[in-house]
């Protein structure tokens, strides 16, 4: 139904389009036969202004006298109608009527001529014709002083009225006009040939541009009707194949939603799908809820600082899906996301799609929470010292080179503590190894307890610790060091009682090597337990 009301609605508008031109070329038409018809009614203006004012001339003398032509007799209807000169001349008087019917008389030519009437005559040979007699009846019954026809004869008739003045009273007084009054009109007649040739020209221009109005429009609306059922055609076609997307993406739809890892569509903007694993991972029904709360799917990795292998919203300026796509094969990235107050660990992987529009993103998440894990304890346990818990001496050379390198880079004081037990030996023999490792314990959670929660602490090997101190000074550096040797002095060691240290501290040189730094801390422990133990020697 409303597709044919479509074509209901076509056939309307083409209609109402074909009768709003023909309106606007009949306006057109019409003024231009209007223009016409002025043209015509200003030339009879014209001659009638031109005979009326040589009226007013004669009038203004009352009439003239002039030598009668050969056989030519006064006007009888004129007053004082002749002037005796002298003998031999005589003049007749011409008054405005006899002269403008005169003139009429003279100036019959083809296609105008003029003649002077009314309805009260006084010379009967100025006889009104029928379309005089029409035109001077209109003026007796409007205000209207001018009156026209274009009659069948390809004649234009017009007539314009005259006026009783004060020079028309004395002879027409008697006949009962008063001032103002109509009282006759000088009808004039033209050749309007030309006039009916250019509006008949104009009538069959119009025909003509309406035809071709219509077939422009039909044309138009042809092709508007063609599409229309292409359209429709079309719409019907992304129907049905608008199902066979919609059934093979509910299909797909099961099969990812029943992936065990996380799968996210998205572009530069945000996520546009995400599968129910991760909705239903991160407590949520449709990924409308999920991006009420979450703008970017980045949104949801929690920060790990120890490691740069995680990714976060922006790495090393890049966007996350842009830094993975370049960074997925070089380096093992990962993401941690919070479930629960416990932290699981995800293996991020992108693929780049193009479309015909935009660019778009497939991102996996496969679980590593539990190969994580294994592999952190692993590299504690090859990082970290099994009876003290700090780190190993490995682990401390690691650290040692990554710090000189920061120190070099930054122009930081970097210092080193290098601390032995004094008499450990002694402690072993007496009271058996036991009780030895015992006092290793306490001396590294006496040192752990200590120092400063940037300083990284190792147990070097046997009795040996290790401190560095980043960003100190040797000043700063001994003042520790001192700190850490009353610690050890005043505390009491089950069975042992008491036990001492020793400490060498050194203060890295910009430039020197890492085995020079280590060999001036080891010369300057040497000194401390040479010179007497339980001190503290700076070199």
């Amino acid at each position: 139904m409303l597709k044919f009301n479509k074509y209901i609605l076509l056939g309307t508008v083409f209609i109402v389009s074909v009768f709003i031109s023909f309106y606007f070329i009949d306006v057109f038409s019409k003024k231009n036969i209007d223009l016409q018809k002025q043209i015509l009614i200003k030339q009879a203006q014209t001659h009638f202004k031109d005979q009326l004012n040589t009226r007013v001339w004669n009038a203004s003398y009352g009439g003239i006298y002039a030598i009668p032509k050969e056989g030519q007799k006064p006007n009888p209807y004129l007053r004082d109608n002749i002037l005796k000169v002298d003998e031999n001349l005589t003049l007749i008087k011409i008054n405005p009527a006899w002269m403008s019917r005169q003139l009429s008389e003279i100036s019959n030519i083809d296609g105008f001529r003029f003649r002077i009437t009314s309805l009260k005559l006084i010379n009967p040979d100025n006889k009104a014709t029928p379309f005089e007699e029409r035109a001077l009846k209109y003026f007796e019954k409007t205000d209207e002083k001018e009156y026209y026809e274009i009659s069948k004869d390809s004649n234009f008739n017009y007539m314009g009225a005259l006026l009783t003045t004060n020079y028309c009273l004395p002879c027409h007084k008697q006949q009962g006009y008063s001032l103002g009054d109509v009282r006759g009109g000088i009808s004039v007649s033209l050749d309007s040939r030309e006039y009916f040739e250019v509006t008949s020209s104009i009538k069959t221009r119009v025909i003509l541009l309406k035809v071709f109005v219509v077939i422009f429009l039909f044309s138009i609306f042809l092709l508007i009707f063609k599409q229309l059922r292409y359209n429709q055609q079309l719409q019907a076609e992304v129907t049905h194949r608008t199902k066979e997307i919609e059934s093979t993406k509910q299909l797909l739809q099961e099969i990812i939603d029943t992936d065990a890892s996380f799968i996210v569509l998205a572009d530069d903007k945000g996520v546009i799908y995400a599968n129910k694993t991760i909705l239903n991972f991160t407590g949520y029904h449709s990924i409308e809820e999920f991006k009420k709360n979450y703008e970017h799917m980045s949104d949801v990795f929690e920060k790990v600082e120890d490691n740069s292998n995680f990714i976060q919203t922006y790495n090393d300026g890049i966007n996350w899906i842009e830094y993975l796509i370049k960074e997925q094969d070089a380096k093992k990235l990962k993401v941690c996301i919070k479930k629960d107050a416990k932290y699981r660990y995800f293996k991020p992987y992108a693929k780049e799609i193009k479309t015909d529009d935009k660019v778009l993103y497939l991102i996996t998440f496969d679980e590593i929470t539990n190969e994580y894990i294994k592999i952190k304890e692993l590299e504690h346990m090859a990082s970290t010292d099994a009876l003290t818990n700090l780190f190993n001496r490995n682990k401390l050379n690691d650290v040692l080179k990554k710090s000189i390198a920061l120190s070099r880079t930054i122009s930081a004081p970097l210092c080193i503590i290098f601390l032995d037990i004094d008499h450990f030996k002694k402690v072993n023999d007496t009271y058996g190894h036991d009780v030895g490792d015992k006092v290793l314990i306490n001396i590294a959670n006496i040192i752990t307890s200590t120092i400063r929660s940037g300083d990284i602490a190792s147990r070097w090997g046997g009795e040996e610790f290790m401190i560095i101190l980043q960003a100190t000074s040797a000043v700063h550096a001994s003042m520790l060091g001192e700190k850490l040797r009353v610690s050890v002095e005043e505390h009491v060691f089950e069975t042992v009682g008491k036990v001492t240290v020793s400490l060498g501290i050194t203060e890295y040189i910009n430039g020197e090597s890492e085995e020079a730094f280590v060999k001036r801390v080891d010369e300057a422990l040497y000194e401390a337990k040479g010179t007497g133990r339980n001190k503290i020697i700076v070199k």
